[in-house]
């Protein structure tokens, strides 16, 4: 190979190299392969710094019907995509027969302390069903910890939606929607910022009216 043509080989795999560190610091929201859901957001706590979340289906035959998935959270640099710190974890096939449908980043203001500003990642598990309708999003807190994105909050449930309906679909039956906010009190514990978290749930009938389909909702309850 002649000096020209390294030369050559050289500039087209500079040009390669730049165009995928620019589909990094672009934060694309496009997944990598089939089945996959990724989300990208810059966050405003740090000047520069991207949140990138991947969720990819595991390999097996017995993950078709239920699938699993391995969950990459990420800090990442904007103008390189490099990751700065990350978090990983293998998410289990859920009891409840709920499957992940879609994931959502969080830049509220997540204040925990004087030191730690959260960020929070929310994913919407379903199960379609015309008798047994059910969705819910659960709100997962992390923080950075230099390398590692540490979860401060786990688990709670923000919004479900549930319902037991008549058999094909027919409108009869009952359903429940739940929804809460997670707040920061005043309060503190151990340099920490106490979290206040405020439920509200309604419960609704559904019926054969003159109309048609009809729904009355029952008394709220907080």
């Amino acid at each position: 190979m002649n000096l020209l043509e390294q030369s050559t080989r050289g500039l087209v795999l500079c040009a390669l190299l730049g165009v995928a560190t620019m589909a990094l610091a672009e934060c694309d929201n496009s997944p990598n392969s089939p089945g996959e859901l990724h989300v990208c957001k810059p966050w405003p706590a740090e000047d520069g710094i991207n949140i990138g979340v991947r969720a990819t289906p595991m390999q097996g035959a017995e993950n078709a019907k239920a699938p699993r998935y391995n969950l990459d959270v990420a800090l990442l640099l904007d103008d390189s995509g490099w990751a700065v710190a990350s978090y990983n974890k293998d998410l289990a096939r859920r009891s409840d027969g709920l499957a992940l449908q879609g994931l959502q980043i969080d830049t509220g203001r997540y204040q925990l302390s004087e030191e730690e500003r959260a960020f929070g990642l929310r994913a919407t598990y379903r199960r379609t069903s015309s008798t047994h309708p059910h969705e819910k999003t659960v709100l997962t807190l992390f923080v950075r910890d230099g390398k590692g994105l540490p979860p401060r909050l786990e688990g709670l449930v923000v919004d479900e939606r549930r319902a037991e309906l008549g058999r094909g679909g027919e409108c009869v039956g009952r359903s429940r929607t739940l929804h809460r906010t997670l707040e920061l009190g005043n309060g503190q514990r151990n340099g920490h910022a106490d979290l206040l978290v405020r439920t509200r749930i309604v419960d609704t009938e559904h019926f054969k009216g003159s109309a048609g389909c009809e729904s009355r909702d029952l008394a709220p309850r907080d």
